[in-house]
């Protein structure tokens, strides 16, 4: 029988051996495993949102070289889990809430009266095959809805993107402000404990931090769970320095 655990408010920044000797991070309000979902989501308790962006299924490097207009991407390792088909059905029924970007490779594993996310992305006039706008499914009822934000090209000043000379740490990287977007969209509260079972860079861990909520992540990949980590550790420590450094 597996064991459950119940998460407490995490405020310690740390290592340690934790779930089944899988490595385990804890910064601020978030806790990080190291390890395979699969593994570690059966042992949560009091889980109130999923929102999480898997590998789609469609290997990631093949899909760029193919295409003569964008570059392949060589700064990043392939998707680890993204040769394989992405059956979402397991994470319905561990959370009331369920958030799944690039539900549109995978829709035909999902029921059909989901409430869609969109997020407009793009100008719509850059010449190769990426999307203008990226796709995510939930469990919620209502009519669609958009977040706009500008990822490549020009945005709006002070908006987080990747074309202003911020590297980019992940294959599918997303705004911060995007992933704190879904957190409204799911009605999280102060109390709630929101679930990511494919982490990737962490994004919606730091959008988790940022609002004091309870986060726990998964990841398998140990570089992205390095960046992870880096990531919410940065935060922190900015949060403590002096307003005005003399």
């Amino acid at each position: 029988m597996t064991e459950a655990h119940q998460i407490d408010r995490p405020l310690a920044v740390g290592s340690h051996e934790g779930l089944a000797g899988c490595r385990t991070e804890r910064v601020g309000c978030c806790t990080l495993y190291l390890a395979d979902y699969r593994d570690v989501l059966p042992t949560l308790q009091g889980v109130t949102a999923i929102v999480t962006d898997p590998p789609y299924g469609n290997d990631y490097r093949q899909k760029r070289s193919r295409d003569k207009l964008v570059k392949p991407d060589t700064t990043h390792a392939p998707i680890v889990g993204n040769a394989e088909p992405f059956d979402p059905r397991p994470l319905l029924q561990a959370a009331p809430v369920v958030v799944l970007w690039g539900a549109n490779y995978y829709a035909d594993k999902l029921p059909a009266n989901g409430k869609w996310l969109v997020w407009d992305k793009r100008e719509g006039t850059t010449p190769d095959d990426g999307a203008d706008v990226e796709l995510a499914w939930t469990n919620l009822r209502g009519v669609p809805r958009m977040h706009r934000q500008l990822w490549r090209g020009i945005c709006r000043r002070g908006e987080e993107n990747v074309s202003r000379g911020a590297k980019k740490l992940h294959p599918n990287q997303k705004p911060v402000a995007l992933m704190d977007w879904c957190l409204q969209q799911a009605g999280v509260g102060a109390d709630a404990l929101v679930v990511d079972t494919h982490m990737g860079s962490g994004t919606t861990a730091l959008a988790c931090l940022r609002r004091g909520v309870r986060f726990v992540g998964m990841e398998i990949d140990p570089l992205h769970f390095a960046t992870t980590v880096a990531r919410l550790r940065k935060e922190l420590l900015a949060r403590h320095e002096p307003a005005n450094k003399m």
